[in-house]
């Protein structure tokens, strides 16, 4: 089983302040290691420029170097205090050799061989380069007689407790990030993992399918935009399973009408009762046209809704458009007495559309107002440019619609009438279809209706 959210974080916070601390113990050690190396070279060069006076003296008055390393052990004290004012400083061996932080005196002739050296190391050797780099020359009237240099000793220790020192603190140092970094870790960890669980819970409800699964929001961080984006999905979804349902209701309902229909023509034939006779073969025949356009606009629908259907844009001029599609309904117009008339503004411009599809739309509103307008009634089919786009609409004079039933107007299967069956009108997808496809061409479809008064379905298509 994996590790849990919680104890990644604390794994994480955990790593995170080893690592900075190892990285902090590396640079501190090599910073103090650096800084103790320099001071205690520029303290050897100064005590060996301290010294170097009180040998050139001997050397003068000796004339060389015989007898010095008894002296210098005699006289250890010059090494620290020979040239202060209030001269050599009192003491023991050990106290002196404190004050020389762990440092060996070297002392070599002009020739660089090494003529005294307090650890007895490399006396009658010569003189190395690296440690004539830090040698200060005796000198003797213009001629140096020697080199005087404080040697580090390979096992200096200050300079190890000095280490030991800065280790120490390192490692308290961490121990105490490490023990804040758990404390802040299961914090933090309980503040962002709390959220997540809830979250978790309510995704597993809803795959169990209760889209009813909403979690508590709180504060504006990405965990709560989330929380915010996961109610917005959930509420997406119960509403997208209710529309499911109510259009498998309604598409069941929109088909068993005309099937019982067929289906009582049929066995009244079959059984005798129907007289197999043109009349009752046409009223089967007019049940599988309205089936098939029933199938049909719920087919274009589909495709509409998933951005899949086909569109053969072409320049098409708005004025021929409208006029084209109002001269196929004039005959239904007449014979319902309905004035059928265009409003064209002037100039108007060409739009990139798909012909038939624009056709279809004016198509389903004209044949929506015919619907509702009484004979002797009017209907207005206009076009204006306005804003870069061309907005057409269809006006009548009929009852109007109300205010509850406006918002719903272009949903799957809505019918203000109640009771108007399909042999009275299309489908019940007209309007649904209209919208669909004005924004499939990017552009926006609306209603405006007083009750009494009639109604104005309007859409606009960008130039």
């Amino acid at each position: 089983m994996g590790l849990s959210l919680s104890q990644k974080i604390l794994l994480a916070f955990v790593l995170v302040v080893l690592a900075s601390t190892a990285l902090t113990a590396f640079f501190a050690n090599r910073s103090a290691a650096t800084g103790l190396n320099v001071f205690v070279s520029q303290g050897a060069e100064l005590r060996a420029q301290r010294l170097a006076p009180s040998l050139s003296n001997y050397y003068s008055r000796v004339g060389s170097w015989d007898g010095i390393g008894a002296l210098l052990e005699r006289n250890l004290a010059l090494v620290d205090g020979g040239n202060r004012p209030g001269g050599p400083q009192r003491g023991n061996n050990a106290q002196r050799l404190a004050l020389l932080l762990d440092q060996r005196i070297v002392l070599a002739d002009g020739q660089r061989k090494v003529v005294y050296d307090s650890d007895d190391a490399i006396v009658g050797e010569t003189l190395t380069s690296r440690l004539l780099t830090s040698a200060v020359p005796v000198i003797v009237d213009g001629v140096d007689v020697g080199f005087v240099l404080f040697a580090q000793q390979e096992n200096n220790a200050l300079a190890q407790q000095f280490t030991r020192g800065v280790n120490r603190g390192i490692l308290l140092a961490a121990l105490g990030a490490v023990v804040l970094a758990l404390i802040m870790a299961a914090v933090l960890s309980r503040q962002l993992v709390a959220p997540v669980r809830r979250l978790t819970l309510a995704a597993r409800g809803i795959a169990e399918g209760d889209l009813s699964q909403r979690v508590e929001t709180s504060g504006g961080d990405e965990v709560g935009q989330l929380a915010v984006t996961f109610n917005q999905m959930a509420e997406m979804l119960e509403a997208g399973e209710t529309q499911r349902r109510q259009l498998l209701a309604d598409i069941a309902h929109e088909l068993r009408n005309p099937l019982s229909t067929i289906q009582g023509n049929l066995e009244g034939m079959l059984d005798g009762v129907l007289p197999l006779e043109a009349e009752q073969v046409a009223t089967v025949h007019d049940q599988t046209l309205l089936l098939s356009r029933l199938i049909e606009d719920l087919r274009l629908l589909s495709l509409a809704q998933a951005g899949q259907l086909p569109l053969n844009r072409a320049s098409t001029d708005v004025k021929s458009l409208v006029e084209s599609v109002v001269e196929d309904f004039k005959p239904l117009a007449e014979s319902k007495q309905v004035v059928l008339e265009t409003s064209l503004g002037s100039s108007l411009p060409q739009i990139s559309v798909d012909r038939g599809r624009m056709s279809q739309v004016l198509a389903n509103l004209i044949s929506n107002a015919l619907r509702y307008v009484p004979d002797a009634g009017r209907i207005e089919v206009g076009a204006i440019a306005v804003n870069g786009s061309v907005e057409m609409s269809v006006s009548d004079n009929g009852s109007g619609i109300s205010d509850a039933d406006l918002p719903h107007l272009f949903e799957r299967f809505y019918r203000v009438d109640a009771a108007r069956n399909r042999s009275a009108g299309g489908s019940g997808l007209g309007l649904a279809i209209a919208k669909e496809l004005v924004d499939a061409h990017g552009g926006s479809i609306r209603a405006e209706s007083k009750l009494g008064e009639g109604s104005r379905f309007s859409f606009t298509v960008p130039v």
